[in-house]
């Protein structure tokens, strides 16, 4: 999910007086001296070894509470990342690491993000309250209809449509088709891709003529999520550019469409990509499809400290950043409980927050994977 923020915020200091609900485990969030996010708590180490069964394998009681402390600690990440002031982004991609963990726990924070100072994270807010059908924020929603910015606009249509009011969805191709604002029209082509009604492909078609590359690229992601063969065929093409960035968009497009003919596609880009962003979002697809092919890629990764390229243009913090980010999104797909470990102690780490909330993101989604295969067939929790 993207907001169309070309320029992240910048850091800077802030206090964080998060509730902890009585847990003895954390203390209050606090700003350290770079402004990022640190929680003050015993040695995650202690909690986490052999919480995945490496050298000695404790009682299963034992290792249940490891997992129920691990999982903990990281919605107390995200919940504490969706109030940090510092830097939007952050709380945008909490909202979304929320969102994606299930539409229980998470979902007052969300609520909460609906009033937010930033248009970024109302309208994440508005399209995770959507895909969670969530009734309770329905009068905050009508209120999002009218807010001052069309992004937010356009995302409480898309809400109010998933919760059954449907009368305005026919105004979101109007933003598209004619607003005159490029991120307007961008997130307009990525709300209609996820409202899943195919009708809008005849739409998504008229935008790929925008004169914004952003549009175009959005609307032909949305087609193929549609099943568009011809959109699907250009996004193929494209994983091969020998462009990083366009390959890793054209991948993560063609893997959002769940269809496993790609798997051969993200295979090969696995082994044989020249950028390690390619890599990623090859292994990260794989792990969409069921295969875990792309996990000591991913966990390599992780640890990441240099950047990949000296390009003046593209700063080595920068860099850094999004590999970390996309080596934790893929180990949360593959969902091996081997990656725990390094996810966990990239969590704690407070070298910057959007990575925190990445690694938090992926162990709950490990976690819950790791849950639902423990399930007896056929039960539910």
């Amino acid at each position: 999910m993207l907001y169309g923020l070309s320029k992240l915020v910048p850091f800077s200091a802030a206090e964080f007086h998060g509730s902890c609900r009585g847990r003895p485990l954390c203390r209050p969030w606090r700003a350290s001296p770079r402004g990022i996010l640190r929680l003050e708590t015993v040695p995650v180490g202690l909690l986490l070894l052999t919480v995945m069964g490496a050298c000695a394998r404790p009682q299963k009681a034992d290792n249940d509470l490891n997992r129920m402390t691990l999982e903990r600690r990281a919605m107390e990440y995200l919940t504490a990342a969706i109030r940090y002031q510092a830097n939007p982004v952050v709380r945008v991609e909490a909202v979304e690491a929320l969102e994606s963990n299930g539409c229980n726990e998470g979902l007052p924070w969300i609520r909460a993000a609906l009033l937010d100072d930033h248009p970024a994270v109302r309208f994440a807010a508005c399209v995770a309250v959507g895909r969670c059908a969530d009734p309770v924020a329905l009068g905050s929603i009508r209120k999002c209809v009218d807010d001052q910015d069309a992004s937010v606009q356009v995302a409480a249509l898309f809400a109010l449509h998933y919760l059954g009011q449907t009368r305005q969805t026919g105004r979101i191709p109007t933003y598209l088709l004619n607003h005159e604002d490029a991120t307007v029209r961008r997130n307009a082509a990525l709300i209609l891709g996820l409202l899943e009604e195919p009708s809008a492909v005849k739409v998504l078609a008229r935008a790929m003529r925008d004169r914004d590359a952003g549009v175009r690229q959005h609307a032909l992601e949305a087609m193929a999520r549609f099943g568009n063969r011809e959109a699907k065929q250009e996004l193929v093409f494209m994983t091969n550019t020998g462009i990083g960035s366009e390959e890793v968009f054209a991948i993560g497009a063609l893997a959002e469409t769940g269809d496993p003919v790609y798997v051969e596609t993200f295979r090969y880009k696995l082994s044989t990509a020249t950028h390690l962003e390619t890599r990623l979002a090859a292994a990260r697809g794989l792990g969409r499809l069921g295969s875990d092919e792309g996990f000591e890629t991913a966990l390599r990764a992780l640890r990441t400290r240099k950047p990949l390229i000296e390009d003046p243009n593209d700063p080595p913090a920068g860099q850094i950043l999004r590999v970390r980010q996309m080596a934790a999104a893929a180990l949360g797909v593959i969902g091996r409980a081997e990656a725990l470990p390094a996810l966990a102690e990239l969590m704690e780490d407070p070298d910057d927050p959007r990575v925190q909330v990445s690694a938090a993101r992926a162990i709950l989604e490990i976690l819950a994977a790791d849950r639902e295969r423990a399930l007896p067939f056929g039960a539910t929790e």
